[in-house]
């Protein structure tokens, strides 16, 4: 997993020269993707309470995530969120879900509304349309969040438990890195946030984790925290994810973009869900 990106202000996004590949290639602009984000939670209604860019020092890869002024729950709160390049590793992404209040966590998962984009053809009208149909489905997705979030909070969790899913989540699944499995032992010792439910709850393990991933970097932030979440919910809730190895693999290994297979509006089965907690 590439190391910890800082935060940017908006104008740093915009100022990033667009890529000249040629062929295929259809550029997605970040300026493009934050005006049309704002515009369509507009429409829809929402206002945006708190705004947070990330990008790589080169500008190829930027991310944008909008906490917004709706919220049906103490704990949660509604957002949206975008991912785009220029260097063709990734695709465009966006989600709407959910950000806990007390910390800002993330999480991804397999049951809601996502999208992924490649560079081609009509891209940026495709991403448009795309835009506003999850944002218009925005209240829907948010509410089962709140499902997922109460179930793991009736989950309580052994210290054996805590161990091996920690242990898995590195080891073999390969989502955290050593620094944060690091964070996570630390917040499990010493929490520096209340989640509103047990300490030993998967409620609070899985914030524990979520908050080791804000060190994620911008093109793989998505699919860390989708993973934790599938993860998650095979182990403990009643829906039956997408296993991670059906939904990252081609979402990571997908690129270049050179001779894109399929049609140019390629949406990517593998990503028809992402939530953010």
């Amino acid at each position: 997993m590439p190391s910890k990106v800082p935060f940017f202000i908006e104008q740093d996004l915009r100022d990033v020269s667009l890529p000249t590949h040629g062929g295929r290639y259809a550029v997605v602009s970040h300026g493009d993707v934050i005006d049309n984000v704002k515009t369509q939670l507009s429409i829809a209604g929402f206002n945006i309470t708190k705004e947070l860019y990330k990008r790589t020092f080169d500008g190829q890869v930027a991310q944008g995530i909008y906490h917004l002024d709706y919220a049906g729950d103490p704990d949660m709160g509604m957002m949206f969120a975008w991912s785009n390049s220029y260097n063709k590793t990734m695709r465009f992404k966006c989600a709407v879900g959910a950000y806990v209040f007390i910390c800002s966590n993330g999480v991804v998962s397999g049951d809601m509304g996502n999208y992924s984009r490649r560079h081609s053809g009509t891209a940026l009208q495709d991403v448009i349309n795309e835009i506003s149909d999850q944002i218009s489905k925005a209240k829907s997705h948010y509410n089962l969040l709140l499902s997922d979030k109460q179930m793991l909070k009736n989950v309580r969790l052994t210290p054996r438990d805590k161990g091996r899913i920690l242990g898995e989540l590195f080891a073999n699944e390969e989502i955290l890195t050593l620094t944060q499995v690091g964070i996570v032992k630390r917040e499990m010792d010493n929490p520096t946030h209340n989640y509103n439910s047990h300490t030993d709850s998967a409620w609070n393990m899985y914030n524990n984790i979520t908050f080791a991933l804000k060190e994620s970097h911008p093109s793989t932030f998505m699919n860390d925290h989708q993973q934790v979440h599938s993860y998650f919910v095979n182990q403990y809730g009643q829906l039956i994810a997408p296993t991670i190895q059906d939904t990252i693999h081609d979402a990571i290994h997908d690129e270049p973009e050179l001779e894109p297979a399929g049609s140019d509006f390629d949406i990517d089965s593998a990503f028809m869900g992402v939530n953010f907690l």
